[in-house]
């Protein structure tokens, strides 16, 4: 396949693409060419509260693709305190490794707090494996606590860059039951809420102009399509509201409406389609 044909079909998948019908599963045909850089690691982040669990499928999703192997994949667990504990040491020459975060503290409800455990896990990759770059695959609230990474540490030099972001039922502006109902919530065209704005989303509002323009973004959330335009715990309103912190500045901003089977708020996470775009964006060629 050309280079051209595959930038085509990479584009037609992936920018502001609705999914409907059901994704071919036939994980040969997404094993596209590794970026020149296959050692960037992909840093899973759950919601508050949860835990790794939600990032297990996922993962071995990306086990059976060959994208990964298992000793590529690393659990580094994060105390109250910041201490970062990892399950084992990756391979001297780890190949698109994945590192599982667990926050101990997963009801701590400062943003910025859970974000400087985020900063201690970077810092100890680096520190260890002296890596460049890294990616952040984030669940529910956990696609905040790494805007709140970002934009806390956006002029620090010493740290990798980040090169790709995947939210995943990003709950940017509440969730249903919790400042918002279903249909509730009006978007101007850029994104940015025009009801109301909850504290969380007002702290990240500096990130529209400072958003750094290396990082590539996908925006994934699930429409029960029941009327109430939402994954059930988080309006869709709510998770597109990431265009206004992000998408002028990014490299690139993709949004894409999961439906169907699992696209419920929990079952994003158990999802073969989500697993199918979240692939073609981390390792696929150009995306």
């Amino acid at each position: 396949m050309s280079r051209g044909l595959k930038l085509a079909l990479c584009c037609l998948l992936m920018a502001g693409a609705t999914v409907v019908g059901t994704v071919q599963q036939n994980w040969a045909s997404i094993r596209t060419p590794q970026p020149a850089d296959s050692s960037t690691p992909t840093i899973f982040v759950h919601g508050m509260p949860s835990s790794y669990h939600s990032e297990v499928k996922m993962v071995r999703t990306m086990i059976d693709a060959g994208t990964t192997t298992p000793d590529n994949v690393v659990l580094a667990t994060v105390s109250s305190q910041g201490e970062v504990v990892f399950d084992h040491a990756l391979p001297p020459h780890p190949h698109n490794p994945i590192i599982e975060v667990n926050l101990e503290n997963s009801h701590e409800r400062n943003d910025h707090v859970a974000a400087a455990w985020l900063k201690k896990v970077v810092v100890a990759l680096q520190q260890r494996y002296h890596f460049q770059r890294v990616n952040f695959v984030g669940h529910s609230s956990g696609p905040l606590l790494i805007l709140c990474y970002i934009m806390d540490n956006a002029n620090d030099k010493h740290l990798p860059q980040v090169a790709r972001l995947a939210s995943l039922g990003g709950a940017f502006n509440g969730a249903l039951g919790k400042h918002d109902r279903p249909n509730a919530m009006e978007l101007s065209p850029d994104g940015l809420p025009l009801t109301r704005q909850v504290k969380e989303y007002r702290e990240l509002l500096p990130l529209h102009e400072m958003f750094p323009q290396h990082i590539r973004v996908l925006n994934v959330f699930g429409d029960l399509c029941d009327g109430s335009n939402s994954d059930g715990r988080v309006a869709n309103n709510s998770s597109r509201a990431m265009r206004y912190l992000v998408a002028d500045r990014a490299r690139s901003y993709q949004e894409v409406r999961i439906t169907g089977a699992n696209a419920d708020h929990s079952g994003l996470h158990n999802n073969k389609k989500v697993d199918f775009y979240l692939i073609r964006f981390l390792y696929g060629e150009d995306c």
